[in-house]
């Protein structure tokens, strides 16, 4: 009976480790396929901006150094989902510029918990680069944040700024 028991326990424990992994790469699934767009500035009551976001460079002032200008990370968040748009520039053409490691996680039982991920996007010989990123759902009431990797590759040298927004919810 014992050994009965224990082989019931064993196969529950695996399927139901193999429904949680199952769950989680769905979820990875789903925002690697989700709305990716271009850039577009975010409108609505509910948007928030990146806590280490670098603003360009005002006009009439000069730059020598090759450097991250224009960096910024947006979120909203409806009842059609969170929406991010995010944006990367560069004080002089990069070589390769843009975003990487983008996260949506919300905020459960004291934690941010993973929603998905996008492995990002780049363009090359430009000096700004820009996307937007969103799920198609949100639940009421819950924090929503998105964070990334603002990155360009200047003079053959790679910068790169992390970022995240703080918590909003509709």
């Amino acid at each position: 009976m014992k050994v009965n028991m224990k082989r019931f326990l064993a196969i529950l424990c695996g399927i139901i480790m193999v429904c949680n992994g199952g769950m989680v790469a769905f979820a990875q699934e789903n925002m690697e396929e989700l709305i990716i767009g271009e850039y577009q500035e975010l409108a609505g009551d509910n948007v928030g901006h990146g806590i280490n976001d670098i603003y360009d460079v005002p006009e009439g002032r000069s730059i020598d150094a090759a450097t991250l200008t224009g960096c910024t990370i947006g979120i909203s968040v409806d009842a059609s989902g969170v929406q991010g748009s995010i944006s990367t520039g560069s004080t002089v053409t990069a070589s390769k510029i843009g975003v990487e490691n983008i996260r949506i996680e919300k905020y459960v039982n004291g934690k941010w918990t993973l929603v998905g991920t996008h492995s990002g996007d780049y363009t090359t010989n430009d000096i700004a680069h820009g996307m937007n990123i969103g799920t198609t759902s949100a639940q009421k009431g819950v924090l929503y944040r998105i964070s990334c990797t603002h990155y360009a590759i200047l003079d053959g040298v790679r910068h790169e700024l992390n970022n995240v927004t703080n918590g909003v919810k509709y």
